[in-house]
C-alpha cells in the first residue's frame, strides 16, 4: 500500500501486485491497486492526448500565443507568436523592446480591470500589433496569457471611415467639374433670352458671341474632366485578378527604373540600388509592374516640387524568413501627418495635375495580392514607401 502511494505521489503506475496471496481479503486489496493503477494509467494517457491535441491546436493557430511567469519569462510559445514577435521557448520579454520599449512593463504590470487588457503595438515593419493579455492564477504561480496577432489590414480597410472619405473625395472631384459647367449654362442661356423669350438674331453683339465661345471652351475642358475622372474611377474599381507566374522581382524593378528613366528630370537624380542577384517569386508581373512604376513616378515627381539640392532616390529590396520588402525613400520634402492620412484614399491628390489614382491603385493590387503598400519614416528622415509581399 506505500509503494502504491508513493507511486501515485510520482505519477508512477507502473506498481503491479500479485494476484494471489493465499490471503482472500488481501487479495481483493491487490485486485484493487492494480485496477486503481490501471484507472490511473488510462486518464494518464487520455490526458496526455488531450494535451497533444490542445498543443497541436494551438501551434497551428494563426493568433499568436504565448505565456509568461511573473518574472516575465516565457514558458510556452507557439509559431505564430514567434513568427510575430521574434521570441522563443525560455526568452525573456525583454525581448520586445524592439517593437516597444513599454511593451514588457504592459505585459507585466499589474492588471487594469483584473480580467484582461489589451493594446495596440507597432513593430519596426510597420505591423500593427494587437496584444491581448489574461491572467490564470494556478497554485504554484501566476500565468499570464497573452494573444497576439496582425491587425494592420483590418486597420488600414476600416471600411466605414474609407467609404466616408471617399464619398467626399468623389462629391469635391464631380462638383469641381460641374459647378462651373452648370454656372456657365445658367450664364450663356441668359445672353440669348429676353423677357422668358429668345432675342432676336440682330439684338446679338459681337462680345456675347465672343463670351459664348469662351463659356463653350470651359464647358467642353470641364467635361473632359469629368470624363477622365469617370475613367479614372472604371480603372480602380475594375482591377483585373492576379495572374501568378514566377518572375524576378530584381530584374522588374530593373525594368521599372528603366521606363522611369525617360521621365523630366530623372537624369538629375542620385539614384542608389541595394538589390540581390536575384529574387524569383510568384506574382503578377504586369501589377506588380504598375505598382513599381507609380511610386517611381511618384517619387520623381516629390523630388522635382521643390528646388531639392541634391535630389537623391534610394530603392532597397529585403528578404527575410517571412516576407519580400521593398523600400522607395526619396529626400524630397516631408509629407505632413494630415496627408499622411488620406494618401491612399483614391483620387484625393495635392497636385495640380494628378488624378489620386496611383498610390490608391498602388495599394489595392498589392492588397489582392496579400502584400501591402504603406507609408512612413525611415531613420534618415526620409519619405518612404514599403511594398510587402508576405510568402
Amino acid at each position: 500500500m506505500a509503494f502504491f502511494l508513493l507511486g501515485i505521489e510520482n505519477d508512477d503506475t507502473s506498481l503491479k501486485t500479485p494476484t494471489k496471496s493465499g490471503n482472500r481479503a488481501i487479495d481483493d486489496i491487490y485486485f484493487g491497486i492494480n485496477r486503481l493503477n490501471e484507472l490511473f494509467k488510462q486518464t494518464k494517457i487520455e490526458i496526455s492526448a488531450q494535451e497533444q491535441y490542445f498543443r497541436s491546436v494551438i501551434n497551428q493557430s494563426a493568433t499568436g500565443l504565448f505565456s509568461i511567469n511573473k518574472n516575465g519569462r516565457i514558458i510556452n510559445i507557439n509559431p505564430a507568436a514567434s513568427k510575430l514577435t521574434s521570441l522563443q521557448d525560455h526568452y525573456h520579454i525583454n525581448g520586445l523592446t524592439d517593437i516597444d520599449k513599454v511593451l514588457p512593463d504592459f505585459l507585466t504590470n499589474p492588471l487594469v480591470n483584473k480580467h484582461n487588457q489589451s493594446a495596440i503595438f507597432e513593430n519596426k515593419y510597420g505591423q500593427k500589433l494587437l496584444f491581448k493579455l489574461s491572467e490564470i492564477i494556478s497554485q504554484e504561480d501566476k500565468i499570464r496569457l497573452v494573444a497576439v496577432s496582425d491587425i494592420t489590414k483590418e486597420l488600414d480597410n476600416g471600411e466605414v471611415d474609407a467609404w466616408i472619405k471617399l464619398a467626399r473625395t468623389l462629391s469635391h472631384e464631380i462638383m469641381n467639374n460641374i459647378a462651373p459647367v452648370t454656372t456657365l449654362s445658367q450664364v450663356i442661356s441668359a445672353y440669348f433670352t429676353k423677357e422668358n423669350g429668345p432675342i432676336e438674331i440682330s439684338d446679338l453683339e459681337p462680345k456675347t458671341i465672343a463670351n459664348t465661345i469662351k463659356g463653350l471652351k470651359v464647358i467642353e475642358e470641364r467635361s473632359v474632366g469629368l470624363m477622365s475622372f469617370v475613367n479614372n474611377y472604371r480603372k480602380f474599381t475594375k482591377l483585373p485578378a492576379p495572374k501568378y507566374a514566377e518572375a524576378d522581382l530584381c530584374q522588374i524593378i530593373e525594368n521599372n527604373i528603366l521606363a522611369a528613366s525617360t521621365y523630366c528630370g530623372f537624369d538629375k537624380i542620385s539614384l542608389i540600388k541595394s538589390l540581390p542577384e536575384s529574387c524569383v517569386v510568384s506574382t503578377d508581373q504586369k501589377l506588380f509592374s504598375q505598382v513599381i512604376i507609380n511610386l517611381l513616378k511618384n517619387a520623381c515627381e516629390a523630388l522635382q516640387s521643390e528646388n531639392i539640392e541634391n535630389p537623391e532616390l534610394t530603392i532597397k529590396l529585403i528578404q527575410t524568413e517571412n516576407a519580400i520588402r521593398l523600400e522607395i525613400n526619396n529626400n524630397g520634402p516631408c509629407i505632413p501627418p494630415e496627408i499622411k492620412e488620406q494618401i491612399f484614399i483614391p483620387f484625393y491628390t495635392t497636385k495640380d495635375e494628378g488624378s489620386g489614382v496611383g498610390l490608391s491603385l498602388s495599394k489595392q493590387i498589392m492588397l489582392k495580392m496579400g502584400g501591402d503598400v504603406s507609408l512612413s519614416t525611415s531613420k534618415e528622415n526620409l519619405t518612404q514607401f514599403v511594398v510587402t509581399i508576405n510568402y
